[in-house]
C-alpha cells in the first residue's frame, strides 16, 4: 500500500505503537506529520528513520498537547488522512474511575475536530478491546464482538478502561454526519518488538518477569496482539473503503501470566531460574473485593481471558497475525537488544 506524497498526521508519534505505523507509513511514500507535546522528542523519530536507512525530510514533527486548542487545527491542514494514536496510559491507575476522562475524551475531540474542519477523507483512532468487554459478567463462553462497548458504571472496570471507551464515544460524536469517516483499531495487550529502548506499560511486565521481579504470577489471561499487526491494521484500515464506520478488534490470541512464563523460560533457557511459575491462590483477592474496589477490577479479570473476535480484521483489513507466543519472544528480545534485562 503506497501512500506517494500524501501527508499524514499521526498524533502522538513518539508512543509504541505510532513509532510503528510512523516507519510503515515513509516506508510507503508519505510525508508524516507527528504531533508530540515536547519538540525535543522528535530526536527519537529521526534515529528510528536513521536506522531504517529512511529519509528524515519525509517526518515532520508539530506540538500538540491533548489538553490544550493551540496547535491542532495547524497539524491536520492539509491531511487527507489522521491517525489519531495519542491516549494517556498511567503506570499506575488513579483512584478516580474517571480521572483520565478529560485528557483522552477532550483530546480526541480536539484532534478529530481539527480533521473535521481540515476536510479529512478518513480517521484512523487508536481504542482499545478494553472499550469494548468491561461491565458484561464474567461468562467466558461469550464472543466480543465490535458490536460490543463498555459500561464505565460498571464496578470493575479501571479507569484507563473508562477513558478509552469515553474518548471513542467522543469520536463517533464528534464525526457523526460529517464527510470525514471514523474507523477505529481496537487492540488486545500489545506486545511485540521495541524500536528503542522507551518502555510502555504491557513492556514493563514482561521486563520486570525477566528480572526476577515476581515471585508468583496471578490467575489471569489475556488477549495479546504484536504491534506489527496493529501498526498494519492502521495503515490498512486508512485506505480499505470496507473499513469506513468500523470497529476492529486485533488479536493474535490469548496467553495466561503464566504460559507467558513458560514461552520466555523455553526460549531463554538461561532467565528460567528467575521466571515465576507458580500461581498466587484466588481466594485472598476474591476476599479483598468485598471492601476494595481496586481488588474488585482484579478480581473481576481472574481466570480464562476474555474471547475476541478478530474475524473482522482479517477478512476486511486482510490482516495475518502474529501469535501471542511471536509477539512475547520479539519483545523480550528487543529487551536484551536494549539492555533492559539483566544478563
Amino acid at each position: 500500500m503506497t501512500f506517494s506524497q500524501e501527508t499524514i498526521l499521526v498524533t502522538g508519534c513518539t508512543g509504541f505503537i505510532a513509532k510503528h505505523i510512523v516507519l510503515r507509513l515513509v516506508e510507503g511514500g508519505a510525508h508524516v506529520r507527528g504531533t508530540l507535546r515536547d519538540p525535543a522528542r522528535a530526536k527519537e523519530i529521526h534515529q528510528l528513520l536513521d536506522a531504517a536507512g529512511l529519509p528524515r525530510g519525509r517526518f515532520e514533527a508539530v506540538v500538540a498537547d491533548l489538553e490544550r486548542d493551540e496547535g491542532w487545527r495547524e497539524a491536520a491542514q492539509g491531511c487527507r488522512f489522521v491517525l489519531h494514536t495519542a491516549s494517556p496510559f498511567p503506570a499506575a491507575q488513579p483512584r478516580d474511575k474517571f480521572a483520565l476522562v478529560p485528557p483522552a475524551r477532550d483530546g480526541a475531540v480536539r484532534a478529530l475536530t481539527a480533521a473535521k474542519e481540515a476536510g479529512a477523507q478518513r480517521v484512523v483512532m487508536t481504542s482499545s478491546v478494553a472499550a469494548i468487554f468491561y461491565g458484561h459478567g464474567r461468562d467466558r463462553s461469550r464472543l466480543f464482538t465490535e458490536r460490543d462497548v463498555s459500561d464505565v458504571d460498571s464496578p470493575n472496570i479501571s479507569p484507563y478502561a473508562v477513558s478509552k471507551t469515553e474518548a471513542e464515544k467522543a469520536a463517533w460524536e464528534t464525526l457523526a454526519g460529517s464527510s470525514t469517516e471514523l474507523v477505529t483499531i481496537n487492540p488486545s495487550l500489545v506486545f511485540g518488538p521495541l524500536l528503542d529502548a522507551r518502555l510502555g506499560t504491557s513492556a514493563s511486565i514482561v521486563r520486570m518477569m525477566m528480572n526476577g521481579r515476581f515471585p508468583a504470577l496471578l490467575d489471569i489471561g489475556f488477549g495479546i496482539v504484536d504491534v506489527r499487526d496493529v501498526a498494519a491494521a492502521h495503515v490498512a484500515a486508512l485506505q480499505v473503503p470496507e473499513a469506513r464506520g468500523r470497529r476492529f478488534i486485533v488479536s493474535g490470541g490469548a496467553l495466561s501470566l503464566r504460559e507467558i512464563s513458560e514461552v520466555l523460560a523455553r526460549e531463554f533457557p538461561d532467565l528460567a531460574r528467575r521466571l515465576p511459575l507458580r500461581t498466587f491462590p484466588t481466594w485472598p483477592i476474591e476476599m479483598a473485593a468485598r471492601v476494595s474496589r481496586r481488588a474488585r477490577m482484579l478480581a473481576a479479570e481472574l481466570g480464562a481471558p476474555k474471547r475476541l473476535d478478530a474475524r473482522p480484521a482479517k477478512e476486511v483489513l486482510g490482516l495475518g497475525f502474529h501469535t501471542p507466543e511471536e509477539a512475547v519472544r520479539a519483545l523480550a528480545e528487543s529487551l536484551i537488544r536494549f539492555d533492559l534485562v539483566k544478563r
